[in-house]
């Protein structure tokens, strides 16, 4: 029975590569965007865990997390006049693919050495080592998962920009992306390193938790040049580009669908019309209106598999790409579920769009069928 399915796929090449294709692109597009979904989605709960008591300061229009920012000394005189501030923290991230055959995105973030706690939190533990400590210099601790890549260990060096530094602990596992896969060095030896005397986003602690909200609208007010970010704020503009990407995965799904299961009924009626006598003779020599209309539907059905098989592959290729091309902002993760929801969507697409060519297939009138030429 599937030998007899095979052959019939492969009758005309062509047709079947063509319907085969497009499901694939559909797929794909679904998956690799569904991907960015869940990477941001990923993101936003680390970004939540790092600005939970905190307001981010970063300049208007920088980009996601302010990365593309360039804040001075200057901005920081200015939160300074603000009220209310138990502290102020300037953070520097740097951004490095290592150059191997690993591939793997690492980031340096350089933060004043006796505050290391407003970025990795009060609670982190070490796994190695010790944490950094108030006039530390050239000396890093490592997250879990970069020292677990690059078998790194209390004692080893990793050079940024020409400048090495002492690895002095290894940072218990966290599950926070951005903690696990950075190296945090003193923001001064990361400046020099960089010849730079900017930074990309300022920690502002608050005195009262409750003022957070107001202190935050006061840091606006106070500069044209400055934006904030309180978790409310973050976990907010964060859900609506998660939302967008979904609601713009769902169109390209919708579309498809469309598409691919217009293709795939065109395939099927085209295949029933070619193959009319055959049938015939099937339904002459015994076979009932189920087993034919049973062989068209995992015809249909298989075709479609093989087009949600290669779009899930072409998804996650596409998506390890453009996580690479995020250069680390941004990791695109394909989950289980969204690889099973493609492969699901594309056996349902060749199951509705093979079902009417299935039942005319089913309905032939052996009689007429024998007749036909």
């Amino acid at each position: 029975m599937i030998d007899i399915i095979f052959k019939n796929i492969m009758r005309n090449k062509t047709r079947t590569f063509l319907t085969v294709l497009g499901i694939l692109i559909g797929i794909g597009a679904v998956v690799s965007l569904g991907s960015i979904a869940e990477g941001i989605d990923a993101t936003v709960q680390s970004g939540l865990e790092l600005t939970a008591g905190k307001i981010m300061v970063i300049e208007k229009d920088s980009g996601f997390f302010g990365f593309l920012g360039e804040l001075t000394d200057e901005d920081i005189e200015v939160i300074e006049n603000v009220g209310g501030i138990k502290d102020i923290v300037p953070v520097l991230a740097y951004v490095e693919r290592f150059k191997s055959t690993a591939g793997y995105d690492w980031s340096a973030i350089g933060i004043d050495p006796g505050k290391t706690e407003y970025f990795v939190g009060e609670n982190i533990e070490m796994e190695e080592g010790r944490s950094l400590e108030e006039d530390d210099t050239e000396v890093a601790v490592v997250g879990n998962d970069m020292a677990e890549k690059y078998d790194l260990h209390v004692g080893d060096t990793w050079t940024i920009q020409k400048m090495e530094f002492e690895i002095v602990g290894i940072i218990e596992k966290t599950n926070i992306q951005d903690i696990d896969t950075s190296i945090i060095v003193p923001l001064q030896d990361l400046q020099d390193a960089l010849e730079s005397d900017t930074f990309q986003m300022i920690y502002v602690i608050p005195e009262d938790l409750r003022d957070t909200e107001i202190i935050a609208e006061n840091i606006k007010e106070a500069s044209d040049r400055l934006d904030t970010l309180t978790t409310k704020e973050f976990a907010r503009q964060a859900s609506e580009i998660v939302e967008r990407i979904r609601f713009f995965t769902m169109g390209i799904g919708a579309i498809a669908a469309v598409v691919g299961g217009l293709g795939v009924m065109n395939t099927m009626i085209m295949s029933v019309i070619e193959r009319r006598r055959e049938i015939g003779v099937l339904k002459a020599v015994g076979a009932t209106n189920h087993m034919v209309l049973r062989q068209i539907l995992t015809e249909s059905a298989l075709i479609s598999l093989m087009g949600g098989i290669g779009g899930i592959i072409i998804g996650i290729v596409t998506s390890f790409l453009l996580g690479s091309m995020a250069r680390g902002q941004i990791q695109a993760v394909v989950t289980p579920q969204l690889a099973l929801t493609g492969l699901v969507f594309a056996l349902c697409l060749g199951l509705i769009g093979g079902y009417y060519p299935a039942i005319k297939a089913a309905r032939l009138d052996p009689v007429e069928a024998l007749r036909y030429e």
